[in-house]
């Protein structure tokens, strides 16, 4: 991540926390809330694995991704751990290095945590990733890119207790994977794509491609339910993000809280898992972002000879029909007072700065890019010869996706970093961003 990504320091109780999570090893930072649409009965709970062996628990306020209170085991797991998967409040099931799985039953209050010495289930459990997903299903991944799905029957099990192996597919070599809702998985790959996995009651699965590029940093990734998602950097800092709608099978409605993370440092655990069960997802809303990001996407390949559905005379020779494009892709996805009479960049960001809705890439006046917003390349005042395009994506690297038109005469996608992208005939830098109005 950047390091200006971890400017912002949080707003906790900070001499508590730091308390507890030096005792840890764990540090962690403060920040400016934010607020998530997804309803949970309590605090997030996330179990750890330190790597001397101990146990660790964290609660996290799902509304603003504070951390509430970090505890730490005195006692060890006693042997080495390979992958977790959190049943309930006080069960884990960790597999060792050697393929035994056990349960582990954990009490945990406000100043402690202890287990009980962990009951060995069964062997033959090599599985590289494990996760539950709070309804009776626990999956698991192979070294050779199987995805395995077992039913549970207990809260506490033992042997019998788990069991129904069924083989879902293979090619499934993923870094990270996590529940995001009843049988529906979310993973990260080396080459850093987000996937979502939908698994039907016959054992098949539909994939889906939620984000294509920056999340191959993330060591862990999991989630309590909700659209909730945590991932963790190999420098210990843990960031949160919210998914509109886990079921949908699109990225386009996840919120970023890159300037917020829930600690910028810290997080020294080998394994984490989340309580799975803890969150719900809100009614999902079809945000005007999203709606935005879907269209300009939709447009992807239309060629200049049919741009007059951006705006009639679009296809005339002497029209630079960026500006056409982005102010279509607003008012298709029911913004209001788009200024369809502006089409040039510069006029666009000038219609922006006018109405407050201009965010400076750098500066006192910075802004973070969200999905739906437009990109000005060039000075928003009076340098001619810049370009506009649309935000689709916004990544955990802080670069961003995104969609113009007038690009080599046709709609086009890029993937481009906002401190080094230029466009435009003058080849200009980007000067910062317009959010729709009310969004």
């Amino acid at each position: 991540m950047r390091a200006h990504l971890l400017s912002h320091a949080r707003r906790l109780s900070a001499i508590v926390l730091t308390f507890v999570f030096a005792v840890a090893g764990i540090a962690v930072a403060t920040s400016v809330p934010a607020y998530a649409d997804a309803t949970c009965a309590g605090s997030v709970s996330v179990y750890g694995v330190l790597p001397d062996g101990r146990l660790t628990y964290t609660a996290i306020d799902p509304k603003n991704g504070n951390v509430q209170r970090t505890v730490v085991s005195s006692k060890t797991l006693g042997f080495t751990p390979k992958a977790m998967a959190t049943l309930n409040f006080n069960t884990i099931l960790v597999n060792s290095a050697g393929g035994v799985l056990y349960r582990v039953d954990v009490i945990t209050n406000n100043t402690s945590l202890t287990f009980n010495d962990p009951v060995s289930i069964e062997g033959g459990w090599t599985h590289n990733l494990l996760t539950y997903d709070g309804h009776g299903h626990l999956y698991g991944t192979t070294s050779s890119g199987t995805l395995l799905q077992y039913v549970v029957s207990q809260p506490k099990p033992s042997s019998p207790h788990i069991g129904q192996r069924r083989e879902i597919g293979t090619g499934f070599t993923l870094k990270t994977l996590a529940a995001a809702a009843d049988d529906w998985l979310v993973a990260t790959a080396s080459d850093g794509q987000l996937i979502s996995y939908a698994i039907n009651a016959s054992g098949g699965y539909k994939r889906y491609q939620l984000d294509d590029k920056g999340w191959q940093s993330f060591e862990n990734f999991v989630s309590p339910g909700g659209g909730l998602y945590y991932g963790k950097n190999p420098d210990g800092a843990m960031y949160w993000y919210e998914d509109g709608n886990p079921t949908d099978g699109s990225g386009t409605d996840i919120t970023y809280h890159l300037d917020d993370p829930v600690s910028s440092r810290g997080w020294t655990q080998n394994l984490l898992s989340a309580d799975p069960a803890g969150c719900k997802a809100s009614t999902p809303v079809n945000t005007v972002r999203k709606r935005i990001g879907d269209i300009a996407t939709g447009e992807i390949g239309q060629a200049e000879s049919g741009c007059d559905k951006y705006h009639p005379g679009c296809d005339r020779g002497d029209n630079d029909w960026c500006a056409m494009f982005a102010t279509w892709t607003w008012h298709a996805a029911g913004v209001s007072n788009v200024p369809r009479s502006e089409w040039t960049a510069r006029g666009l960001g000038a219609w922006g700065m006018r109405n407050n809705l201009f965010k400076a890439r750098s500066g006192s006046a910075k802004g973070s890019p969200k999905i739906g917003d437009w990109v000005i390349y060039g000075t928003p005042v009076d340098e001619p010869g810049g370009h506009v395009d649309v935000i689709v994506a916004v990544h955990p690297d802080g670069t961003l996706s995104v969609v113009g038109g007038n690009v080599n005469d046709k709609v086009t996608r890029k993937h481009i970093d906002p401190d080094t992208a230029r466009s435009g005939r003058l080849n200009a830098p980007i000067s910062g961003y317009v959010a729709p109005p009310g969004a």
